[in-house]
């Protein structure tokens, strides 16, 4: 059974382009454009790993983080955040709030695609 991967960006593009590449490698892929809608696909496929982006409309990605957290059920799903800061006040928080991993943006897909595998393993073709 292919591990689940979520993909929370509000940039079309980036979704687009990582959904392509994961579903390529044999993930399983879910997407979604805001943190509300993440959250929701959280809620409804229990992904094995989340990339997440922080600034998002309707719900930003540390309150995605922290709400993914508080709710037991999903402690055993990875979340990589995904950002174009690369201040460490954001990585400490996003550490803190329960992320496993902050990838900034511009990543090189390789890369992150090379993180997805550490978490999950390599993906069953």
């Amino acid at each position: 059974m292919a591990k689940k991967v979520l993909v929370v960006d509000d940039d079309e593009e980036i979704v687009q382009f990582v959904e392509a590449r994961l579903r390529e490698a044999g993930y399983e892929v879910f997407t979604a454009y805001d943190g509300r809608q993440g959250l929701d696909q959280i809620r409804a496929h229990h992904p094995d790993l989340v990339l997440l982006d922080l600034a998002m409309p309707v719900m930003h990605g540390f309150e995605v983080c922290q709400a993914v957290r508080a709710d037991h059920a999903f402690d055993d799903v990875k979340i990589i955040v995904t950002s174009g800061k690369s201040y460490a006040v954001d990585i400490k928080a996003a550490k803190r709030l329960g992320a496993d991993e902050y990838v900034v943006k511009p990543y090189d897909l390789m890369q992150l695609l090379e993180t997805v595998v550490q978490f999950l393993g390599e993906p069953a073709k």
